[in-house]
C-alpha cells in the first residue's frame, strides 16, 4: 500500500512572480533518496500559495501524511490549514516544523489540537524518520530526536534534542534531482532560493537564526552549488535569494559570485539577486558587490548597523560587528557607482530617543544619504529577546500587528497574519518610541527618497544644523499647517502610527499606484509625488520658517537654486530622464563633495546643469511605484546622479 504526502510552504503572490518552495523540497528531495520511503509514499503537488483553505483541504486526495514549512508570513495559514486537513481528513497526520514552530512547546497541543507533532530545528533527518515510523504497525513518535508529540490525552511529549546536521552535502539538491520540474512550466516568474550553507557565527538577541539553523557554519558541496547555479539560468529563475545569513564570510563565495555573473551573462538570468551580505563588511564583499555589478546583478550593498548606539549594540549582542569605518567604505562603495543602505530597527533595548536621533545623524553626517531603511523591532518567537526573562530585564511591551506584507498581491484566503511589535522598553517609553517612528518616517520620506535631500545637506554644512533637527522642525512646520499637504501627511502618520500601536495594520494603498500596501513614508511620498510643484511651494515656505527659526539667512539667489535644483534632482512619473537647469553656483559639484563626506566651498558660478535619470516613467505610476520606489530606493533611482555641466 502506498501512502500519499503532501508538503506545504505557503507564501504570498507578488503579481505573477511565486516562490519556489526550497524548504519543503529539501525535505522531499531527501525522502526520495530513501529506499523504504520511496517504496511506499506517494509526494503529491506541494502546497506553496495562499487560497481559499476550505477549498485547498478538499481538494487534497487522501493525505495520510501533511507536513508544513512555518514562518511569520505563514504561520497563522498554517495553523488553519492543519485544522481544516483535520476536519476534513481526520486521519491525516499533521507535522509542522520551520522557524515559527515554539521551542517552548509545553502548552501548544492544547491551542492546536488539529497538528500531532512539531519538528524542531532542521527537518530532513527528522521527517524521514517520521515516516518510517508511520509505516509500523504502532507507530510511536516519541522515541524520535528533536520532536514535540502530541500525546493521547494532547499533552505535549518532548523528545530529546537532535544534534545539527553535521554533513549538509547529504541532503540532496530540489534543483538538481527534479523535485520541482512539474512546478517549473507553471506560469510564474519564479524566485528561487539558494542555500550555500547553514549557520551564522552571530548571537543577536532580535533574531532567530541560530535558534533554527544553529551557529557553526556547515558548507554545501561546490559542485552542488555551481550546477544548481546553472540550473537557476536554464530555467529562468527570476529572483534569486542567498539565503546564507552572511554571504561573502566565507572564501569560495567570490567563485559562487563569479560562477553567477557568467550565468547571467550567457543566459540573462537571473535578472536579479538578493543575498543578505556578511555583517562585518570588508573587502571579499566589496569584491563579490564588483562581479556583480559588471553584469547587472549589484542592486545595493548592505553596511548593517541595526543601531548606532553603542549601548543599545552590548544589550543586543551586537558590538562585535559594529562598522567602525562605514564612512570610508561609503566613499568606496560610492567611488565605483555601487549603491549602498544601511538598515537600522527602531524598538531595540537600550535604544534611547536621543540615542536614535543622534544616530540617524551621525550616518547621515557619514555619507549614507539615499539607503537608510527603518525597521519596527519585531519579537521572533524563537529568539533571545522573546524570552521572558529577557522582556523582564528589559521592560519590554509590545503590540501585536496584521502584518504587512509589502508589494504581496491579495489572495483569495482571508487569514490575517500578525507579528509583535516593540513599542516601548525600559530605556525608550512609549512616548519616546513615537517620537523616534515620527523622526524615520520624516527622514524616509523626504530625505532618503530625495524631496529634501540637498537642502537638509546645505543646512547640515553650511550652517550646521543637524539632520535630526532640520527633520524634526519639518515635522513641527508641518504639524502647524494642518492645511498644507505636508501638515495632511503629518497628520496622516500620526493616525497611522497611534492605530498600529493600537493593533491596527501600518499598510496603505495609495490609488492610482497599483493594487498593492505600501509602509508610511512610501505612501506619503507618494501621495505627494504627483503635485511636486505645490510639494516644493511649501517647503520654500519651510525654509523660511527654518531660517527665521535658527537665525540665519540664505541670499534669495542661492535660494532659488537650492530649490531649483532639488527639484530637478527628484525623480518623478512624469518628466524626461533628463532635467536641464541653469545654476548661478557650484551646487552639483558641492552637493557631490558632501555626498563624499567632504567640506567644500559653495561659491558663486554660472553654469548650464544636466541632470539624468536612470529611467523615466512617462506617466505610468504604476511602473514608476516598482521600479522607482520598491526597487529604486535602494539603488539611488530617484535622484538623478548623472549629472554634467556645461
Amino acid at each position: 500500500m502506498r501512502h500519499n504526502v503532501y508538503l506545504a510552504q505557503v507564501n504570498n503572490r507578488f503579481g505573477d512572480q511565486a516562490f519556489l518552495p526550497y524548504s519543503v523540497g529539501v525535505i522531499q528531495a531527501h525522502c526520495q533518496r530513501q529506499p523504504e520511503i520511496a517504496a511506499s509514499f506517494d509526494f503529491q503537488e506541494f502546497i506553496f500559495l495562499r487560497e481559499n483553505i476550505d477549498q485547498l483541504a478538499g481538494r487534497l486526495q487522501d493525505p495520510r501524511v501533511l507536513g508544513i514549512s512555518c514562518y511569520i508570513w505563514n504561520w497563522e495559514y498554517s495553523r488553519a490549514l492543519a485544522r481544516a486537513v483535520r476536519s476534513t481528513h481526520p486521519d491525516c497526520l499533521i507535522v509542522m516544523g520551520g522557524p515559527q514552530v515554539p521551542l517552548d512547546s509545553q502548552d501548544f497541543f492544547t491551542t492546536n489540537p488539529a497538528v500531532d507533532i512539531l519538528v524542531h530545528h532542521e527537518g530532513e533527518f527528522a521527517f524521514a524518520d517520521i515516516l518510517r515510523e508511520f509505516l509500523l504497525p504502532e507507530p510511536d513518535y516519541s522515541g524520535i530526536a528533536g520532536l514535540s508529540v502530541r500525546g493521547e490525552s494532547g499533552a505535549c511529549i518532548r523528545t530529546d534534542a537532535r544534534e545539527a546536521l553535521k554533513d549538509v552535502s547529504q541532503l540532496a539538491s530540489p534543483y538538481l534531482d527534479g523535485t520541482f520540474d512539474a512546478l517549473i512550466d507553471l506560469p510564474y516568474r519564479w524566485n528561487a532560493s539558494h542555500e550555500t550553507n547553514r549557520g551564522c557565527p552571530y548571537s543577536c538577541t532580535f533574531c532567530d537564526w541560530g535558534s533554527a539553523v544553529f551557529t557553526k557554519l556547515r558548507h554545501f558541496d561546490d559542485d552542488r552549488l555551481m550546477a544548481e547555479l546553472d540550473w537557476f539560468g536554464r530555467n529562468r529563475i527570476e529572483v534569486l535569494y542567498n539565503c546564507d545569513a552572511n554571504f561573502g564570510i566565507v572564501p569560495r563565495d567570490i567563485e559562487l559570485a563569479q560562477k553567477l555573473a557568467e550565468v547571467r551573462a550567457d543566459s540573462g538570468y537571473p535578472v536579479q539577486f538578493r543575498p543578505s551580505f556578511a555583517k562585518k563588511s570588508g573587502p571579499a564583499v566589496f569584491q563579490i558587490a564588483k562581479v556583480l555589478q559588471e553584469v547587472g546583478l549589484q542592486r545595493g550593498i548592505t553596511l548593517s548597523m541595526q543601531s548606532m548606539s553603542d549601548d543599545c549594540l552590548t544589550v543586543i549582542k551586537r558590538r562585535n560587528i559594529k562598522q567602525d569605518n562605514l564612512t570610508e567604505l561609503l566613499k568606496l562603495y560610492r567611488s565605483h557607482n555601487m549603491p549602498t543602505y544601511t538598515e537600522l530597527i527602531l524598538g531595540l533595548p537600550g535604544e534611547t530617543l536621543d540615542s536614535f536621533r543622534r544616530g540617524i545623524s551621525r550616518l547621515f553626517d557619514a555619507g549614507q544619504h539615499e539607503g537608510l531603511l527603518v525597521y519596527l523591532c519585531e519579537l521572533l518567537p524563537n529568539s533571545e529577546m522573546a524570552t521572558l526573562h529577557y522582556r523582564t530585564l528589559h521592560s519590554i511591551r509590545t503590540t501585536r500587528l496584521p502584518m504587512l506584507l509589502g508589494y504581496a498581491t491579495p489572495s483569495a484566503d482571508d487569514v490575517q497574519e500578525y507579528f509583535d511589535v516593540v513599542i516601548e522598553t525600559a530605556t525608550l517609553p512609549f512616548e519616546d518610541w513615537q517620537k523616534c517612528f515620527m523622526l524615520a518616517w520624516a527622514v524616509q520620506c523626504f530625505h532618503c527618497l530625495n524631496i529634501t535631500q540637498a537642502l537638509a545637506m546645505y543646512f547640515r554644512t553650511e550652517l550646521g544644523l543637524e539632520y535630526h533637527v532640520f527633520y524634526e522642525d519639518l515635522m513641527e512646520f508641518a504639524s502647524d499647517n494642518p492645511g498644507l499637504m505636508l501638515g495632511q501627511r503629518y497628520a496622516d502618520t500620526v493616525a497611522v502610527m497611534l492605530e498600529g500601536a493600537g493593533g491596527v495594520g501600518m499598510g496603505r494603498p495609495v490609488s492610482g499606484f497599483g493594487d498593492l500596501m505600501w509602509y508610511p513614508e512610501e505612501a506619503s511620498f507618494l501621495n505627494m509625488i504627483t503635485r511636486k510643484d505645490e510639494l516644493y511651494s511649501e517647503l520654500i515656505t519651510f525654509v523660511a520658517y527654518l531660517t527665521s527659526r535658527h537665525d540665519v539667512s540664505i541670499p534669495a539667489a542661492l535660494l532659488d537654486d537650492l530649490i531649483s535644483y532639488q527639484k530637478a534632482s527628484l525623480v518623478d512619473p512624469f518628466s524626461p530622464a533628463e532635467s536641464h537647469l541653469h545654476l548661478r553656483h557650484n551646487l552639483s559639484d558641492y552637493l557631490e563633495k558632501v555626498y563624499y563626506g567632504m567640506t567644500p566651498q559653495l561659491k558663486p558660478s554660472d553654469c548650464d546643469v544636466t541632470l539624468r535619470a536612470v529611467d523615466e516613467y512617462r506617466g505610468d505610476l504604476c511602473k514608476y511605484a516598482i521600479q522607482a520606489v520598491r526597487y529604486g530606493r535602494k539603488n539611488n533611482h530617484l535622484r538623478r546622479s548623472n549629472i554634467r555641466i556645461d
